[in-house]
């Protein structure tokens, strides 16, 4: 009965070793990405316009509005791009061949759903207008 007592700890003891030896070694994976942003070029000879817009549906300075800028300004086209969170307004620079307001708004609504331009330079922006951008 030890016999059989000292051999059932010994093949538990050699389970447990070889069970929990892993030899295998992790996997590891590289993920290639192509990280080739598009340069943004700048006519110097370009008509630039200014224009200025509110923007609705921002909640807070860096989550919604920074973010919301930095697009805009990622724009080809785009020279210059503010948004100030308080006033909810935007401005612009942009070259009127590359850049529309159609252009402007749609890539606000792009940013998040919950934002919208809500005028133009001082004209409020219709309901069937800013379907049409969508």
């Amino acid at each position: 009965m030890k016999a059989l007592k000292y051999f059932f700890t010994l093949v538990a003891v050699v389970l447990v070793i070889t069970a929990c030896k892993n030899e295998t070694s992790p996997e590891t994976k590289t993920v290639d990405f192509d990280n080739q942003t598009e340069e943004k070029s700048l006519n110097p000879d370009a008509n630039y316009i200014a224009a200025k817009f509110e923007i609705d549906g921002m909640m807070c300075a860096m989550g919604c509005a920074k973010v919301i800028e930095k697009n805009l300004a990622q724009m080809n086209g785009v020279k210059k791009a503010e948004v100030h969170f308080e006033s909810k307004i935007a401005r612009i620079e942009y070259d009127e061949a590359v850049v529309n307001p159609d252009l402007v708004m749609a890539k606000v609504k792009q940013t998040g759903d919950a934002y919208a331009v809500t005028s133009w330079n001082g004209e409020a922006v219709s309901q069937s207008e800013e379907k049409m951008v969508e």
